[in-house]
């Protein structure tokens, strides 16, 4: 074997990665993130909230590219948190199988552990709890988690800084776009990133300064086949897809000869 390639937690990815140095293997590593979002104060406030609040809880919030960390400069907090919080209201909850259903259960046990636990943090931390918050009434069995939205979350909330993987989306204000640059970039993470502007200057600088792999501006959807796919940080080595991707699967080799 010479390669090896994951697509995993950072803990796993970290252990292969010790077990790999000892035989000097190459390695791609795809690990996890935590996405944060900056919505600036000229941003398209309905559109921007959509997008982050349909993307925050497709598959339950189990995504390594979710956003999830969403920080709002203050001339639009209000109304912004107060969009979000409704469209996750007005998620429809319930099986697979029913086609009307907009959000499912969480994987595991674990993960529906893990969600109300951060839920109870953030709430002693001082976060307020716009949208959901529990299990629903309606499904007394299985791993379900309302589609979450807390707003006023502290940075010293456990939610800001570990890899949720849950249908909880933390919001945060900001004043500058050098804050929010700033606690954007204060984890270990770095997957991916969105910026919401109306201004190409301002998403420009944003995006530029992000400490991501990929940033999605007014956009969500990141991840296509000829795309390179990948982070920094903790988040992972080398890029899967597209032109970039086959590098990671090449060996340079170089031949001088004399005639």
């Amino acid at each position: 074997m010479r390669k090896v390639t994951l697509t995993g937690s950072v803990p796993v990815g970290k252990r292969l990665l010790a077990l790999c140095a000892e035989g000097v293997k190459r390695v791609s590593m795809e690990l996890g993130g935590h996405a944060p979002v900056l919505v600036f104060d000229d941003a398209d406030i309905e559109r921007a909230a959509e997008a982050c609040a349909r993307s925050k809880f497709r598959n339950c919030g189990q995504v390594c590219i979710s956003p999830s960390r969403f920080y709002v400069q203050e001339g639009i907090y209000e109304p912004f948190s107060a969009a979000f919080a409704r469209i996750a209201q007005s998620l429809k909850i319930g099986p697979g199988l029913d086609e009307s259903s907009e959000i499912g259960p969480l994987a595991s046990e674990r993960g529906l552990t893990r969600a109300q636990a951060l839920v109870e943090d953030a709430r002693q931390q001082g976060a307020r709890v716009l949208a959901g918050g529990g299990r629903p009434a309606a499904f007394s069995r299985g791993y379900y988690f309302e589609p979450t939205v807390l707003g006023e979350v502290p940075d010293s909330a456990r939610i800001m800084s570990e890899e949720p993987f849950v249908p909880i989306a933390p919001i945060a204000r900001f004043s500058t776009l050098a804050d929010g640059v700033s606690r954007a970039n204060a984890v270990p993470f770095g997957l991916a990133g969105y910026v919401f502007s109306r201004s190409l200057k301002t998403a420009t600088l944003a995006s530029e300064a992000l400490e991501v792999g990929m940033v999605g501006v007014n956009e969500t959807l990141l991840a296509a086949a000829e795309m390179p796919f990948g982070g920094v940080k903790e988040s992972g080595i080398g890029r899967e897809g597209g032109a970039l991707g086959i590098r990671d699967y090449l060996e340079a080799k170089f031949i001088k000869t004399r005639l």
